[in-house]
């Protein structure tokens, strides 16, 4: 029989599904949950009980999962809030792994427990993501805001090591733990796994903007691009009038929230259809509408910006910053315009 590489595989059913006009990815935040309080994580604001008595009991995220398999979407990340928070995560993950979905988990490591690291280990998803901000315990839990967290993350993350799970670690790059990022480093590569930052935060869904008051400067930003780190993703296209520039443009992906909504993006969550009262091809169907009508219009100012090309900004982080999909955020227009070979910023 002729076997086929994962890359093989993946890249022809994506060109099989946007043939269609179909979703290849589905993004499910299960909960809000999170045992964890980060000062920079944009959907704390619904970590409160009044918001998580609301989320679907297993019985719809089941019914809901039956309706994204018969969609024919294979690729199924679980993220909150922290999936593994809830207390049938294990009930949801195990029927959707005998579905067959290709299984990914964003968790923070600290409701990890020796029965989810051992089912992992005898039905392993394709990945686990794990978020990690420090490798000391004051500064984990300054940025955590919660007591004890450091130590009960690192158990967490010794055993998925343990049970030999394809874990990532990533860290969110803040003004807290910017001069700590060489220890950070250190401790991820003695776990002979890669050190993988990220330097962008947007404000929270309710439109807080107190996240974005703990960007690093656009000149440190650069200054850990120059060291080779995965900071930011690529460009826009050049002279490309179209405003968005992402997945959601192509509609590679379908989102839900722990209520049963699908929206546009992560952080565009208007207009929204429930799954639980609607078929997801009307509501794929629904959305793209509303992008299509939406991606003819850009803002004239930004529009003509000879550094339009080097500008990493969005109109879902607009949204949330300015409340306006047009809006202009000063952090994203200062970095394209400083980005330059000759500018390096040293510390």
């Amino acid at each position: 029989m002729k076997t086929l590489s994962y890359k093989s595989f993946s890249l022809k059913t994506h060109k099989k599904n946007q043939q269609k006009n179909k979703p290849n990815v589905c993004q499910f935040e299960l909960t809000f949950a999170c045992g964890l309080s980060c000062k920079h994580c944009y959907t704390n604001c619904y970590n409160k009980p009044q918001y998580i008595k609301k989320e679907m009991p297993l019985k719809e995220v089941k019914y809901i999962l039956n309706e994204v398999y018969k969609y024919g979407i294979l690729w199924l990340c679980f993220t909150g809030g922290d999936p593994l928070a809830r207390k049938d995560f294990l009930d949801i993950y195990s029927y959707a792994k005998k579905k067959g979905f290709i299984i990914t988990i964003f968790t923070n490591g600290y409701s990890m427990t020796r029965e989810i690291a051992l089912f992992l280990k005898n039905h392993p998803p394709f990945s686990i993501e794990i978020t990690l901000n420090a490798a000391t315990q004051g500064l984990y839990e300054e940025i955590s805001q919660v007591e004890g967290s450091f130590f009960k993350a690192a158990d967490g993350i010794k055993l998925m090591l343990d049970m030999k799970l394809p874990l990532r670690i990533k860290t969110q790059v803040t003004k807290d733990n910017f001069k700590n990022l060489p220890e950070i480093k250190k401790f991820i590569e003695k776990l002979n796994l890669d050190f993988l930052p990220n330097a962008y935060l947007h404000a929270c869904l309710n439109g807080d903007t107190a996240p974005c008051n703990l960007r690093i400067s656009p000149q440190e930003a650069l200054y850990l691009k120059s060291k080779k780190t995965t900071v930011f993703d690529d460009c826009r296209p050049l002279n490309d009038p179209r405003l968005f520039h992402c997945a959601s443009a192509a509609r590679d992906g379908l989102h839900i929230d722990p209520y049963g909504n699908t929206f546009c993006c992560i952080c565009i969550r208007k207009p929204k259809v429930n799954l639980l009262r609607e078929n997801i091809a009307t509501a794929d169907k629904i959305i793209t509408n509303w992008v299509k009508r939406t991606d003819a219009s850009f803002n004239p100012e930004c529009g003509a910006c000879s550094r339009r090309m080097l500008c990493r900004s969005c109109p879902g982080k607009a949204l949330l910053e300015t409340k306006n999909l047009h809006g202009k955020i000063n952090w994203f227009c200062e970095l394209a315009h400083l980005e330059s070979p000759k500018k390096t910023y040293v510390p």
